[in-house]
């Protein structure tokens, strides 16, 4: 009988190990930042063929299939630089004695913000949308956040086209 426990243990963790590596959402681990993390020289975020990477030259650079379709400018302003989304929802690169070099300027109330690159190659600050690269595809599959009132905001996948017919739906229904 021991021999049949250690088979089925064995096909249980092979079976689970299947299960997390299938799953998609396991993949999509590494395209955000929230709030009061970093990156650090040589660390990046990735969603499908689009990297926004912490550069050892101190640039922040987002690319497409390896081609650079925006940067932060900073190449060559310091060393061991790093970027960070501080808990006021700003944006910024800070090189290694701690000197910030450039911001995304969205500073406002401390609370729980969310860098995310999305989909349709947007970076974007979410609590409500306050910054983006301004990068993205028309049409393409985007992220919607919706902030409540405790501090805390949700994610999920929708068509913006959709999202907009809804907001339409609303308004219109509102107005009457």
């Amino acid at each position: 009988m021991g021999i049949f426990s250690i088979i089925r243990t064995l096909l249980l963790c092979a079976a689970s190990l299947t299960i997390l590596l299938a799953n998609p959402s396991f993949c999509q681990c590494n395209n955000h930042l929230l709030s009061g993390e970093r990156l650090n020289p040589g660390q990046s975020l990735t969603s499908g063929n689009v990297d926004l990477a912490m550069q050892y030259d101190c640039n922040l650079v987002l690319y497409d299939n390896g081609k650079s379709i925006w940067s932060s400018g900073t190449y060559g302003s310091g060393s061991g630089c790093y970027v960070t989304l501080q808990t006021d929802g700003n944006l910024v690169i800070y090189d290694n004695t701690n000197n910030p070099l450039w911001a995304s300027n969205t500073s406002g109330e401390n609370g729980n913000y969310i860098l995310i690159l999305q989909k349709d190659r947007n970076l974007v600050i979410y609590s409500h949308p306050i910054w983006a690269t301004g990068t993205n595809h028309a049409g393409s599959v985007a992220v919607v956040v919706a902030a409540a009132r405790n501090g805390t905001v949700g994610i999920s996948g929708a068509e913006q086209n959709k999202v907009r017919e809804i907001r339409k739906i609303l308004k219109i229904m509102t107005d009457e």
